[in-house]
């Protein structure tokens, strides 16, 4: 009987330290829950804004630090429609109404600009280059510049091209045919074909605060296979003044190119 008991005794404190055991391992941690891919925040609101007068994409990059920045949160722009519909909470999109009040405006409008080209042919054989009217009268001071730097006597203008433009990266282009004397009746005047390009064309204020036309990138070629030349370069250019912008050989005469801009308000 007595060994009897001590095996139960055993038993029991077996059964004892066995449930002490299982009470002291930590509970199961829950696993972990899945953020839904829907957004279950009820406080958002949705609007639709019109844009009158500016890129509607362009609009949307500024408005999107304005928003909430919470999952869901939204800024779509539909160029097309020229709409930006917004998605957050009621005082973001009262803050984006107000900003795009203030941002969507109509543009200033573009001073236009008239590009004033003249191509000169200058040469030291008698011709139409010897008669007073071969050059214009508003040319006088630049061939008074001209005949102090290069050695022709003569000067002949062969082609004047007026070319409107305002300030834009997309550039303009253009051909056109010059007639240059032979200088000598018994042989007909040679016909220069030629093309221009002009780039980008942005308008400035320089130190005095006068407009400055700033042009990157101007050429002149033509395009007659003996007669081969290029006149190409970057400038500025000044409100009325005359430049030459470059000269080129052709074989024994130098084409000259001037330049003038005028900004028209």
């Amino acid at each position: 009987m007595l060994k009897f008991m001590k095996i139960a005794a055993a038993a029991l404190v077996l059964v004892l330290v066995s449930i002490a055991a299982f009470a002291q391992q930590p509970a199961p941690s829950p696993a972990p829950k899945s953020e839904p891919d829907y957004v279950t925040e009820k406080s958002f609101k949705g609007k639709v804004f019109e844009v009158k007068y500016r890129d509607a994409a362009s609009l949307a990059k500024v408005m999107q630090p304005l928003g909430s920045g919470f999952k869901g949160a939204s800024v779509w722009a539909n160029s097309e429609f020229k709409t930006i519909t917004i998605r957050d909470f009621p005082e973001n999109l009262a803050t984006i109404e107000e900003a795009l009040k203030r941002l969507d405006t109509p543009a200033a409008p573009r001073p236009n600009i008239e590009l004033h080209m003249y191509v000169l042919v200058a040469s030291n054989t008698s011709g139409a280059g010897d008669t007073p009217a071969a050059v214009p009268t508003e040319l006088k001071d630049v061939l008074t510049q001209l005949r102090g730097t290069l050695n022709y006597r003569n000067y002949e203008l062969v082609a004047s091209v007026v070319q409107r433009l305002t300030e834009s990266n997309r550039g303009w282009q253009g051909n056109g045919t010059a007639e240059v004397s032979s200088g000598n009746s018994g042989i007909p005047n040679l016909n220069l074909p030629y093309r221009y390009n002009i780039g980008s064309v942005s308008l400035v204020q320089n130190a005095t605060g006068a407009p400055t036309v700033q042009i990157n990138e101007f050429s002149f070629t033509t395009l007659n296979e003996r007669d081969n030349a290029q006149v190409q370069t970057a400038l500025n250019l000044r409100d009325g003044e005359k430049v030459v912008v470059g000269t080129a050989t052709i074989k024994s005469r130098a084409l000259v190119i001037v330049l003038t801009a005028k900004v028209l308000n």
